[in-house]
């Protein structure tokens, strides 16, 4: 896929048609109705902090696609589930739901463990614990259930079995993405293009969060401030995620600041309202995408008119 060929566009039949790894703080799923519809098409589609991945996996392919995060237990997960699907699916799919297979993966050195076996306990970490904070899991966080059940079984344990099917269509999805393992600034830069889209989620600034230790490498204002000076240069579009506060609407004030609609945030118990700061005018990138919706939706008709 680097002569500019049309994506492959990969079939999603379950229920809601959106695929979830599995959560992560500060993750995008929850968004993905507002936020897809502001990011234009573009030949190359790059997430500097890729996380759970929820916006790429759920986003129309690109001809070219790279994931990246700097935490190396999430990319081994994502690049093991790519590369070695069935395997690890098999793994994971023998593993119980259970609080000491959490504490058993949570006490695990990753220095000594295959790289299957790695990408196995952080996806226990990730899925078997509350909030889905797999890069803080701990056995005290395991997501036990009292009463609450579906499918004729403990809600958990349905979330965890459902959480495995869909592993399937994610490691499809994940065969054409190149995945990187590096600091975010030295992504953007070996990536810039006129062509290339960047959507970053970096971790909020920690005056307008709750949690001040949930993800596994932070980033201080300094950082933020480094990563503003680098974004402003750079010769693609770029789209970047957060909260408003003073020093996000002062590094961002001369790009266009679009608000979702508020959310209770259960973190800091209150209101929240996400912002997408883009370089770009996102009304023209909402109009491309509802044309093409339109396009596509007739296409489909067209298609079904013709069956026999």
């Amino acid at each position: 896929m680097c002569n500019g060929e049309e994506a492959p566009a990969v079939a999603k039949n379950r229920r809601n048609g959106k695929l979830l790894a599995f959560g992560w703080y500060g993750g995008k799923y929850s968004h993905l109705d507002w936020l897809l519809p502001l990011l234009p098409p573009a030949h190359h589609y790059c997430e500097p902090f890729g996380g759970s991945a929820a916006v790429l996996l759920n986003r129309e392919p690109s001809p070219v696609e790279t994931y990246n995060d700097i935490d190396g237990e999430v990319v081994n997960f994502f690049r093991v589930l790519r590369d070695y699907p069935d395997e690890l699916i098999r793994r994971i799919a023998l593993t119980p739901f259970s609080r000491k297979e959490l504490e058993i993966a949570c006490a695990e050195s990753t220095d000594r463990l295959s790289d299957i076996e790695r990408a196995r306990c952080f996806y226990v970490r990730a899925r078997q614990t509350r909030t889905g904070l797999a890069q803080r899991a701990t056995p005290g966080r395991w997501a036990y259930c009292v009463a609450t059940s579906r499918a004729g079984m403990a809600g958990a344990i349905s979330r965890w079995f459902g959480g495995i099917e869909e592993l399937f269509y994610i490691a499809d999805r994940l065969l054409r993405v190149q995945i990187e393992n590096l600091p975010a600034i030295e992504v953007i830069q070996k990536y810039d293009s006129e062509n290339t889209l960047f959507y970053c989620d970096p971790p909020y600034v920690h005056q307008v969060r709750g949690d001040r230790n949930a993800y596994a490498y932070e980033m201080s204002d300094w950082e933020h401030i480094q990563l503003a000076e680098v974004l402003h240069s750079v010769k693609g579009k770029v789209a970047l995620s957060g909260y408003r506060c003073e020093l996000m609407d002062r590094l961002y004030r001369d790009w266009f600041c679009t608000e979702a609609p508020p959310r209770t945030c259960h973190s800091v118990k209150r209101v929240r309202q996400e912002v997408l700061w883009t370089n770009y005018n996102p009304q023209e990138a909402i109009r491309w995408n509802q044309s093409r919706s339109l396009k596509s939706a007739t296409k489909k008709l067209q298609l079904d008119l013709i069956k026999p």
